[in-house]
């Protein structure tokens, strides 16, 4: 069994809608009782600093985060907060499992069929926001010991599956106060709105869409000759950078490709040491 290593966090008090419209890369107004949205934090230079899946209910908003980020992104949310209406607490009795779409049990592919949420008593169960063709995600009350009813997917078909949707592994793929969202494919998955107005590192942001300086996409490659690079480690050509390797899965993984290297859309990236990455 995959062990997907986030906790979620709850956020209630006054105003909270309108407080995260200001602060987040999506546009709250999308979240409602029947659905999630994914989304991000920036830096005011427009820097990924935290992402994260939103649920809504009644009185509070519910926040899935990469576990080692969950102390950091309280403490950023509580920067904003200037008049302490905000408050946030982690939910420990909540675990988070997956199954890849196509291997959700039949019975509750019947009970979520045409919906996007489905709330049971121990458990919801969700649409994956950044892709409708990736995962199920279940939040389960650990306390009701029913973990054993359910069949996740293993990590190695979720990897491959991430990896060819052109889905970002946060932890993995990008860097803390450092990665600019647009180069990670962030607008293709759902977690941005270029309509919703003003919220932290919008104006950098924006700049990169619409003036056209983004220099580097997120490709899924596969490996067809040499070695597959190790992650972080930057790709030439003719001694000229031409992109960074991110996560991998045995002979596929993400790499940010600088834009001018694959202008021409080649199917086929060559590089040195005798490497050749078929972009997929």
């Amino acid at each position: 069994m995959y062990d997907i290593k986030t906790n979620i966090i709850k956020v209630y008090g006054k105003n909270i809608d309108s407080f995260f419209q200001n602060i987040i890369t999506n546009d709250i107004t999308r979240l409602g009782y029947d659905n999630s949205i994914y989304t991000a934090i920036l830096s005011p230079q427009g820097k990924y600093l935290y992402d994260f899946i939103m649920i809504k209910n009644d009185q509070y908003i519910l926040l899935e985060t990469n576990e080692n980020k969950v102390s950091g992104l309280i403490e950023e949310i509580k920067r904003y907060d200037l008049r302490s209406d905000i408050n946030l607490s982690v939910e420990k009795n909540l675990v988070t499992k997956v199954v890849i779409k196509e291997e959700l049990q039949e019975n509750l592919f019947q009970k979520i069929k045409g919906k996007k949420l489905l709330r049971e008593k121990n458990y919801t169960l969700f649409n994956d926001p950044r892709s409708e063709d990736f995962l199920y995600r279940f939040w389960i009350n650990k306390e009701a010991r029913i973990l054993s009813k359910f069949k996740f997917s293993g990590e190695e078909k979720i990897e491959e599956k991430r990896i060819k949707l052109k889905i970002p592994n946060s932890n993995k793929d990008l860097t803390y106060n450092k990665s600019f969202i647009l180069n990670y494919n962030f607008e293709n998955i759902n977690a941005l709105s270029f309509n919703k107005g003003c919220y932290i590192g919008q104006e950098n942001t924006a700049r990169q869409k619409f003036r056209g300086t983004q220099k580097y996409s997120l490709k899924s490659i596969k490996i067809i000759s040499g070695t597959m690079p190790d992650l972080n480690e930057d790709i030439f050509y003719k001694k000229m950078k031409i992109g960074t390797m991110k996560s991998k899965s045995n002979d596929i993984g993400l790499c940010l490709i600088r834009k001018d290297a694959t202008k021409n859309n080649d199917e086929f990236l060559k590089a040195d040491n005798n490497r050749i990455l078929k972009i997929l």
